[in-house]
């Protein structure tokens, strides 16, 4: 009875993912043949390639680019003094920093000219200050940079680790000196975070945007027939849908920008990529100011859609290997070897826990 129950409610599990488009899809793609990145020469100030990615979709479900950028040169960055008079969430950018965020802005609409833009940006003063000065840019007639802010949410979950209240600049170095020992992913600060607990916000964050993408693209994109039977339209294969004319396809040409912090920043990757503790442990903070482009690419035999960490953006990273989610990091097996997965503890789940009787 019970591994009954237990196949029963494995195959339901397979049939619900089977249904539902969402931004950590688990599909087993082929190979795809991609442009040749590793010749693109990139800015002194960002970690991407202009190479266009070539294959095609009639209706894409997620966004062009995902863009992250961690904030520019803050005071803290040079004076660690300052922390012990000025909360942490106050700390503002240096003249420098606000150079390197113009610097972003400009190296941002090069990118996305033409294209939408949606933001998040952490609630911490220098993170805003270099979104504020990047939105200003964009949004300059003057310019003429062409690119569309459709809208900015401020999310507490991107903000930095926690260090403590107003910290005490010697223990702080000497909680720090006990991280680069211990490691940094587990280390807790007193009164403060580890990155265990940076990592569960985010993690939490990037639910909330994969929802976020399908209201912008049902805010923005074709409208689809059909829409009252969910199930249907999801598992129809995209380019046999019908859509209504003269809308167009927002996730085609959208870009999601978050403004965050160095290790904030690497933990999203960790989490969306479902990098080791130790790839964690061994990558690098971005410099100030760098755009981290995830470029979206497409399986041309499944219409996976899956993204790429671009190579410049890993060697300053010190990521290795593909930084993608081209492949699943398991496989949903056959339904004959579903018990045996569970056996073995290797079949993860994406939706509910299943419920075991017996």
């Amino acid at each position: 009875m019970m591994k009954t129950t237990i196949h029963q409610s494995l195959r339901r599990h397979v049939l619900l993912s089977q249904t539902r488009q969402r931004l950590f899809l688990s599909s087993s793609p082929k190979p795809l043949a991609f442009p040749d990145l590793s010749s693109s020469s990139a800015s002194s100030h960002c970690y991407f390639s202009t190479t266009p990615v070539v294959a095609k979709k009639d209706k894409y479900m997620l966004p062009k680019r995902i863009i992250l950028i961690r904030h520019g040169e803050s005071m803290g960055n040079i004076d660690e003094t300052a922390y012990s008079t000025i909360p942490d969430w106050k700390i503002p950018l240096t003249r420098r920093g606000e150079r390197q965020a113009l610097k972003a802005a400009h190296d941002l609409a090069t990118l996305i000219k033409g294209e939408t833009l949606f933001a998040y940006c952490s609630p911490y003063k220098r993170a805003k200050e270099t979104w504020e000065i990047i939105a200003k840019y964009l949004r300059d007639e003057e310019e003429n940079v062409h690119v569309d802010v459709i809208g900015m949410r401020e999310e507490p979950r991107i903000a930095e680790q926690q260090f403590g209240n107003f910290q005490n600049p010697h223990k702080v170095r000497t909680a720090k000196s006990e991280r680069r020992m211990f490691g940094r992913f587990f280390f807790r600060f007193p009164n403060g975070e580890a990155g265990l607990d940076v990592y569960n916000r985010v993690s939490s964050f990037l639910a909330t945007l994969s929802r976020d993408i399908r209201q912008l693209d049902e805010l923005y994109s074709i409208q689809h027939q059909n829409d009252t039977d969910s199930t249907t339209a999801v598992s129809s294969s995209v380019s046999t849908r019908t859509t209504t004319p003269n809308r167009k396809d927002a996730m085609e040409t959208m870009n999601i920008l978050v403004v965050c912090h160095g290790l904030t920043l690497r933990l999203l990757l960790m989490r969306y990529f479902q990098l080791t503790v130790e790839e964690f442990e061994n990558s690098y903070n971005s410099q100030n100011a760098k755009l981290v482009v995830m470029d979206r690419f497409v399986d041309k035999k499944s219409g996976r859609e899956f993204y790429r960490l671009h190579e410049e953006a890993k060697q300053a990273l010190n990521l290795k290997g593909d930084v993608s989610n081209e492949k699943p990091v398991y496989w949903r097996m056959g339904d004959n070897e579903n018990a045996a997965a569970v056996d073995r503890g290797l079949l993860l789940f994406d939706e509910e826990d299943v419920d075991i009787e017996e």
